[in-house]
């Protein structure tokens, strides 16, 4: 059985971000992800950076279900930052800059994390 596909209105724009970026966004996320990734992936890291400190722990936000995986979600932004051109991933990347520096000031170095990681996987 096939899931059924979003409405167009359920393919979020995520807020401060210009229109033109918005519609890369969307390209984007037809080409690559699926309607409303990187608003849903956006909300969800903003929530954990902002969250309270007991959310910050790995065993918290790292789940077994993807849709539930903070470093999912991260790494679902790193896709679209990677793919989308670059007047429209800078705007993207200036919001996602602001809650890395955020999670990364509210976690610690994993000195046992694999160096091949990503640097938000190798956190504590």
């Amino acid at each position: 059985m096939r899931a059924a596909r979003p409405r167009r209105d359920e393919c979020a724009a995520v807020d401060g971000l210009s229109a033109a970026t918005v519609r890369e966004i969307r390209l984007c996320e037809r080409r690559h992800l699926w309607p409303g990734a990187v608003a849903r992936a956006l909300a969800d890291w903003r929530r954990l950076a902002h969250g309270p400190q007991r959310r910050l722990r790995p065993e918290v936000y790292r789940a077994d279900c993807l849709c539930c995986d903070a470093v999912e979600h991260r790494r679902i932004l790193d896709t679209a930052l990677t793919r989308l051109p670059a007047r429209a991933a800078r705007e993207l990347r200036s919001q996602v800059a602001a809650l890395d520096d955020l999670f990364e000031r509210r976690t610690l170095p994993d000195p046992a994390a694999d160096p091949a990681l990503p640097w938000w996987q190798r956190r504590l």
